[in-house]
């Protein structure tokens, strides 16, 4: 699930990769082989500084596209995720503002500071979870699955979902509470497999 979402952002962007090269075939290969390693990471980075905010998928793929126009200033031998998470800070603060200028609610700036450091100061454990997360989505029955995916994916509402599949809102955020806190366990357990197996 995570997988495909990524892999159409990764096409998204390769698409659009191919528009004013400066750099040689085989930088703009290395370059675009970085970007796509790096996906589930910068994604999951920037739903970190964004916790129940929308946009996730807009910021993601700004970041993308300022990780392009940048190319140029990227130095091969320095760390390619510390420098993209670094852009895709200041592109959440950016939407941050967009937010706070149409009177939604955001993060306060320090919240948001504490959490980007967080997050880039455990990329190693930021790259586990995820793939706990996606082994531990697999595990999911189809209802629950699509529940999920819905939630976080799709940028529709809770009550369009409860339409669709006929089930009361208050039903579907009880269900939503409980994947959750199966995936938190899951996850965990993945995690101290992972540690013990190490």
């Amino acid at each position: 699930m995570i997988a495909k979402n990524v892999s159409t952002a990764i096409a998204e962007f390769v698409v659009m990769a191919h528009i004013g090269m400066s750099l040689d075939a085989s930088q703009q290969a290395e370059f675009v082989g970085q970007i796509t390693r790096h996906q589930q990471a910068l994604r999951a980075y920037i739903v970190s500084l964004m916790p129940g905010m929308d946009g996730v998928q807009d910021v993601l793929q700004e970041t993308n596209l300022v990780l392009w126009e940048k190319r140029e200033k990227f130095k091969p031998a320095t760390h390619f995720q510390a420098w993209a998470f670094a852009i895709a800070r200041y592109e959440v603060k950016a939407h941050r503002r967009k937010a706070i200028a149409l009177g939604l609610a955001t993060l306060d700036d320090d919240l948001l500071e504490e959490l980007s450091e967080r997050g880039e100061q455990r990329p190693e454990e930021l790259e586990h979870r995820l793939r706990s997360l996606d082994k531990c989505l697999g595990k999911l029955q189809d209802k629950e699955r699509q529940l999920i995916e819905h939630r976080y994916f799709s940028g529709a509402t809770l009550e369009a979902f409860s339409a669709e599949c006929g089930r009361p809102v208050d039903s579907l955020r009880v269900s939503l509470f409980r994947i959750r806190a199966a995936l938190r366990k899951c996850i965990n357990k993945e995690l101290t497999r992972g540690a013990l197996d190490s």
